[in-house]
């Protein structure tokens, strides 16, 4: 791999992974298939990561933080806030129609967590981290249209991933895009129903 720091072998490696789990599945994704994949030795594996579930931590912060991204690459100032959702969800969409497998990794991810001894932490992490996000964007949509939610944003963010999590989940079985782009306009306008202009 060259003269590459410990940051950029833990990005080969955790690219590698997302790679394998895409292609086999995450039960499939062994430190010894990721090594094989990045072109390099087991022992750098493990001086990069730990344990196991650092680099599937790896893995999940990755995929999410491209959804985050993506959604959130346009926020203009003074929008309505149902508008400014709708098209982050959009964007958010082109990149899961794009990767597919990328989603179905998270959703491995989940399973495996919930089905292994000692990983159960693991998944509550994982939603910790998603639902982070979607807070995140959540407040940001509310800086930029100047609104204040009316519920509290726990109850917001478990609302947006859960039906975006759903919505994702159908697509992946029945690859229905015009259905799927319509619920996700459908909860960009709900969502922007629970909002008063700021401070009143």
């Amino acid at each position: 791999m060259g003269r590459m720091s410990v940051a950029e072998r833990r990005d080969s490696l955790v690219a590698a992974a997302i790679r394998v789990a895409e292609r086999e599945g995450v039960a499939a994704t062994t430190t010894r298939a990721i090594a094989a994949e990045a072109g390099v030795s087991l022992a750098t594996v493990h001086y990069c990561f730990a344990r196991k579930q650092e680099l599937l931590e790896g893995v999940l912060t990755a995929i999410v933080t491209q959804l985050s991204d993506a959604a959130q690459a346009e926020l203009p100032p003074g929008g309505d806030p149902g508008v400014l959702l709708r098209d982050g969800l959009r964007r958010l969409w082109e990149v899961v129609e794009r990767e597919p497998g990328r989603q179905q990794v998270t959703y491995e991810l989940t399973q495996v967590a919930l089905r292994t001894e000692g990983m159960a932490g693991f998944a509550r992490w994982q939603y910790e981290v998603q639902s982070g996000l979607c807070r995140r964007h959540l407040e940001a949509v509310a800086r930029a249209a100047r609104i204040d939610w009316t519920l509290p944003m726990p109850v917001l963010a478990r609302m947006l991933l859960a039906v975006v999590d759903g919505v994702v989940l159908g697509w992946l079985v029945d690859r229905d895009g015009a259905t799927t782009r319509r619920s996700l306009d459908a909860l960009a306008e709900s969502i922007g129903g629970f909002s008063r202009p700021a401070g009143s």
